[in-house]
């Protein structure tokens, strides 16, 4: 009994803490999101005035024609139904390359020549800056087409650098849903919320604490 505790006390007290920590950096992330986006809209010209860490989730206006490339990222769910994300590059008037998400659409519902339909005309959009994070998870190594739209089940800045551009910006437009081209806005900027690391914090210490009780339960327990 003393081995087994020595073993796991530890072990889950580590885990408590690191999900306390977990929850602390989400908590930072999310008042920053909600700070960030409560500021006024900011032009592509305004953007070169801040420093890349003022810029993450701020609301940016930008001018420009989306470009041929769209990955559409497979397994989204959304209220229980299954569906998809578009990622489509777009380069502004300003001649910077972004990959801006337009959305969820339900696979049902999914047309891949409008779903990925590249607007010949300059637009103006609107959206959030986010960190270009990997969205989508890739649990094999799969090939993918050279053509585009690719069906893909992540999305990152390396391989969109080395299949786009290497100008890609290191930021992802969250379009907003009364831009053009969007679909339904589903992204967060987390994906899970401070409140479940906390909670699962407060069962590895839970368990911690069963553990030592249990120890000196069976230790003074009479034969």
């Amino acid at each position: 009994m003393t081995a087994f505790v020595v073993f796991f006390f530890p072990i889950l007290i580590y885990l408590g803490s690191w999900q306390v920590m977990r929850g602390l950096e989400k908590k930072d992330i999310v008042s920053q999101h909600y700070e960030n986006k409560s500021l006024p809209v900011i032009s592509e010209q305004e953007m070169t005035t801040l420093n890349s860490g003022n810029l993450i989730y701020r609301s940016v206006s930008l001018e420009g024609e989306y470009q041929p490339e769209s990955y559409i990222l497979d397994n989204r769910l959304y209220r229980q139904e299954a569906g998809y994300e578009i990622f489509t590059a777009f380069e502004t008037s300003e001649n910077n390359l972004f990959l801006v998400n337009r959305g969820w659409v339900s696979k049902e519902d999914f047309n891949y020549e409008e779903g990925t339909e590249t607007y010949q005309e300059k637009v103006s959009i609107q959206g959030v800056l986010s960190p270009f994070k990997r969205f989508g998870l890739n649990l094999v190594n799969q090939t993918y087409l050279e053509d585009w739209p690719k069906l893909v089940q992540q999305v990152d800045y390396e391989t969109t650098k080395n299949e786009i551009s290497d100008s890609i910006n290191k930021s992802v437009i969250q379009l907003s849903a009364a831009s053009i081209g969007a679909f339904e806005p589903i992204w967060k900027p987390v994906d899970l919320k401070p409140s479940r690391h906390f909670g699962y914090a407060l069962q590895w210490f839970g368990l911690a604490l069963v553990l030592i009780c249990s120890y000196f339960y069976y230790g003074y327990k009479k034969d």
